[in-house]
């Protein structure tokens, strides 16, 4: 994903961890099983809510916990446009980076408080913006032109040689 993507912000605090994203009860090969369980601990009307290009908003050290991809798995069958975060537990950042989900962080942390619960964004993740529909800015730190073509290409494994985008 390299285009822009328009949807509603869903926020979280810090700290939000694997298991509650995707919880275990909902691991499956059925991807509808999959889907239906994210957040579902949480608040179960999220998964049913959410609708494709919605953001995920959220603190610090988003994804902590396991290293399962299964809560990354959950997110992009919801159609989850992107995650943004103060930063990001380092082994889910690279699990969602090779599955083709865009994870960014702003460039002044305090400017996610610029941005409710509930508001309608897009999120250019080419130009690093994250623009609320008052026209409120925010700039997230532009990710390298690898990670780009990992998005564009909808994962890590599409790129190797003799697979649909290597």
């Amino acid at each position: 994903m390299t285009a822009p993507t328009t949807g509603r912000v869903w926020r979280f605090g810090d700290d939000v961890n694997t298991d509650v994203i995707h919880p275990p009860a909902f691991y499956s090969l059925d991807p509808d099983k999959v889907r239906r369980g994210l957040f579902h601990g949480y608040d179960p009307a999220i998964a049913r809510d959410v609708r494709p290009g919605d953001v995920f908003v959220a603190g610090r050290n988003f994804g902590c916990g396991s290293s399962r991809e299964t809560s990354i798995r959950a997110i992009k069958l919801n159609q989850v446009g992107a995650v943004v975060a103060v930063d990001f537990a380092r082994i889910f950042f690279r699990n969602a980076t090779n599955n083709g989900l865009p994870c960014l962080t702003p460039a002044r942390p305090a400017d996610l408080d610029l941005v409710e619960a509930g508001s309608r964004v897009t999120l250019d993740p080419v130009a690093a913006t994250l623009t609320c529909a008052d026209g409120t800015v925010v700039d997230l730190v532009p990710p390298g032109e690898f990670v780009r073509r990992i998005w564009a290409a909808g994962g890590l494994l599409n790129l190797l040689p003799g697979s649909a985008g290597g």
